[in-house]
């Protein structure tokens, strides 16, 4: 069989594994953490790439407090002080990184495991979160997520959130992996971002304006440390394509993010200071968009929004 989905168990945790049994591209999945993807590895040629840094055991990974592959809803990024105000009204969240509120509501829960198909030539899971009355967040939205290999060598994430309740409710999804590409560390590596508009941030790092980010094609990372949100340009092909590149492997990894309305029209590109990988994040909406509304998504009741990021090796 082409594709198979296995069944394992990760110290305490159990996970799924989405794999190509040519080519042994695969991709492993924690549900009950959060639905992250805790590996991801890619074929080009004759070599196999081992692309997401995650912590390496069962433990180190349930105690992550760096989001690696986590997933972000209903909302990404910094809310200072946890504070938002939506149609008129003010809302508290409860503050998880010293005074802010980042990163969601879903990360570390346990989803549950809806589908799992292997085909001919795709193989995918869908895992699914139900989301109702959270503290600072008294909405019902049922959320989902889909990962999915096939025999083009792409691996796609799609996410979906529906409003299960009966008022309007605000809702921003962002991806958090921290890719790598072989053995080499980011000042051997070229990102191309696909963006002339860079967010400027206050000191709590937190959109006041924008500016002009005029590189365009490939730019060295060499001794440059980022911690940067974009407006991603659609080209009116509703794509828009960030590229991280070994010159030295000639291999480039392209991370496509869906544009266009309602889609990921923001990224978050960002080197830790250990200088081992990239975390390039593609958003729905600009940091802080639950008070600033950039970009953000306003689903009524019963309304569904969704998006796909996809992953290749070229």
């Amino acid at each position: 069989m082409a594709f198979e989905i296995l069944k394992e168990q990760y110290g305490e945790l159990t996970e799924y594994v989405i794999q190509e049994t040519a080519t042994n591209n695969r991709c492993v999945v924690v549900p009950e953490l959060g639905g992250i993807a805790r590996q991801l590895s890619l074929r080009k040629g004759t070599t196999l790439f081992s692309l997401l840094k995650t912590p390496g055991t069962p433990s180190e990974l349930l105690e992550d407090t760096k989001s690696a592959g986590e997933l972000l809803f209903p909302f990404a990024s910094r809310i200072p002080d946890g504070k938002y105000k939506f149609l008129g009204k003010e809302y508290q969240l409860a503050p998880n990184d010293n005074e802010n509120a980042i990163h969601g509501l879903v990360r570390k829960h346990a989803f549950k495991l809806e589908e799992q198909v292997v085909g001919s030539d795709h193989a995918y899971i869908k895992l699914s979160y139900t989301l109702r009355e959270k503290e600072g967040y008294p909405f019902s939205v049922d959320f989902s997520v889909k990962y999915k290999l096939d025999n083009a060598g792409v691996f796609s994430l799609t996410y979906e959130a529906k409003n299960a309740g009966t008022e309007l409710c605000p809702v921003m999804f962002g991806w958090h992996p921290y890719f790598v590409l072989g053995n080499e560390d980011v000042d051997a590596w070229k990102i191309n971002i696909p963006s002339d508009t860079i967010v400027v941030f206050d000191n709590r790092m937190s959109p006041i304006d924008t500016a002009p980010f005029p590189i365009e094609g490939s730019m060295p990372l060499f001794k440059k440390a980022l911690d940067n949100a974009f407006i991603v340009k659609n080209n009116g092909d509703d794509k828009a394509v960030t590229q991280l590149i070994s010159e030295k492997q000639h291999v480039t990894l392209q991370i496509e993010q869906e544009a266009g309305e309602g889609k990921f029209n923001y990224l978050v590109v960002y080197t830790p200071p250990a200088r081992d990988c990239v975390a390039i994040e593609p958003l729905t909406a600009n940091v802080n968009a639950f008070n600033n509304g950039e970009g953000l998504n306003v689903l009524a009741p019963g309304n569904t929004i969704s998006g796909t990021i996809n992953l290749k090796l070229v």
